[in-house]
């Protein structure tokens, strides 16, 4: 009892300092010894062994899961990879520390509330699914994924219970397996989502698995998962699968810039016109004599998210109402309109709003002192090479920037490059790189998964108005 009693503490204090509430000071350092003594952390081979939490982050990773319709359907909520590996190894202790760990991380931010229609999936262990923090997630559009981890049959009495629970919550669940799991078909054919690693199964295997699934319930939503190119989201496509996730989201492999209603060298010429500040009228006769983009202007300033009071038919009054700042935004966003849209041009049109959201939030905030609008236009620019094709110090000749961007794209140091390189970092999932990178930038974990958040929240806001 006493071992059990100083393991609990332990945890707390543990919790707590990961958090960054209190500092680490000598007695929890002894502590955390004691429990890493009882139940240590193997190291992932290339990682520091951890015997010291003072300095552990709580970076919060997101993957984009697509639907059938090669949309963004939602996205899978995680501490990093080789943490999520590593815990499967541990102790149940163990396995909820780090669950709490997130999920304290994920409920200020009320990041399932702020998707709108699109799933948060959540990964945890069968062992955190009492966790009273799950609460905070009640009646959202949750799903938690359950690692099944060890799950022995004396133990399903206690998984019904816990099942029970998190239904009575609100709160969709599945289950991620990574091979045929017989043993637990009972909470497999009563899941909303199986998600199903693929990496180990060929075609035969993932059509069988799937025949069985729907066989046993018709509504179950099956996902593959780790899907590393092209021809595998194929093959998961044509055996019948809902859901989409692995690297392949955002490879670039075998892609092709897209075409567009916009004639994105147009686009550069009025941008210029902007930033050589041109007179307004000069700019609507510009746009008068493209339709396509005369349309859509208009459409976006009578739209609900202006909120304005009468509908405006002019080009030359839409831009007195928007402003240079504004409309050079706007102008900037139209960079990223593709015609036909294909999951790839779907998912790098996000990544850019995502990018420059993110991006903007970070004025004023730690380290970077810059301007909202420079961060913004850095952030959406930055993937310009991948839309057009070109280098990206070829791209930014034709379009005339402001100084401090154009250091920051060509990787000059300063500022507005940390804070990209930054929003690189959390795309990647490397907790190592978005830990030294929010270093650079003087922010903590929950700063950069807050703004993450909202940014994600931001661009799907945009595009819906967009649609």
């Amino acid at each position: 009892m006493r071992t059990f009693s100083l393991m609990a503490t332990t945890m707390l204090e543990w919790i707590r300092r990961w958090l960054g509430r209190v500092a680490a000071g000598p007695a929890s350092q002894d502590a955390f010894r004691q429990l890493n003594a009882m139940a240590p952390l193997k190291p992932v081979l290339g990682e520091t062994p951890i015997t010291d939490t003072s300095g552990v982050s709580s970076f919060v990773c997101r993957e984009a899961v697509l639907n059938r319709d090669q949309r963004i359907a939602g996205y899978e909520f995680a501490l990093g990879r080789k943490l999520q590996s590593r815990m499967l190894e541990q102790s149940a202790l163990i396995r909820r520390v780090y669950d709490d760990v997130m999920l304290r991380n994920l409920a200020p931010l009320s990041a399932p509330s702020l998707l709108g229609d699109r799933f948060a999936f959540i990964r945890l262990s069968a062992d955190s699914l009492k966790n009273h923090l799950l609460e905070s997630f009640s009646r959202l559009n949750t799903v938690i994924m359950i690692t099944p981890g060890m799950l022995a049959q004396e133990n399903f009495a206690e998984m019904r219970a816990s099942l029970g629970h998190i239904a009575s919550l609100g709160i969709k669940h599945g289950w991620a397996i990574d091979r045929p799991s017989p043993e637990i078909n009972e909470f497999l054919y009563q899941a909303d989502f199986v998600e199903i690693g693929t990496t180990a199964l060929d075609g035969i295997h993932l059509k069988m698995m799937h025949r069985e699934f729907r066989a046993a319930n018709g509504k179950l939503n099956l996902v593959a998962s780790e899907l590393q190119t092209s021809d595998d989201f194929n093959l998961c496509y044509r055996c019948g699968f809902d859901y989409f996730k692995g690297a392949f989201v955002s490879s670039r492999e075998d892609w092709h810039p897209a075409k567009s209603e916009i004639n994105r060298l147009w686009v550069f010429g009025v941008l210029n016109m902007i930033r050589a500040d041109a007179a307004l009228d000069a700019i609507a006769d510009c746009l008068r004599t493209e339709p396509i983009l005369a349309f859509k202007l208009l459409r976006y300033i009578n739209s609900p998210g202006i909120g304005l009071l009468r509908k405006i038919d002019d080009i030359q009054q839409a831009l007195l109402v928007l402003g240079r700042e504004r409309f050079y935004r706007w102008l900037s966003l139209l960079l990223f309109d593709f015609k036909q849209p294909g999951y790839r041009e779907r998912v790098l049109n996000e990544q850019a709003l995502i990018r420059a959201r993110f991006m903007e939030m970070l004025a004023g905030c730690g380290h970077v002192h810059a301007s909202a609008d420079h961060l913004f236009i850095t952030g959406l620019f930055s993937l310009l090479d991948v839309m057009m094709g070109q280098p990206l110090t070829e791209v930014i000749k034709q379009v005339s920037l402001p100084e401090a961007v154009t250091s920051a794209l060509k990787g000059e140091p300063g500022a507005i490059h940390d804070a990209m390189s930054l929003v690189i970092a959390a795309e990647s999932g490397v907790i190592d790189e978005m830990e030294a990178t929010a270093a650079q930038c003087g922010l903590d974990a929950m700063v950069v998964s807050g703004l993450m958040i909202e940014a994600l929240a931001w661009s799907q806001q945009l595009i819906a108005v967009g649609e």
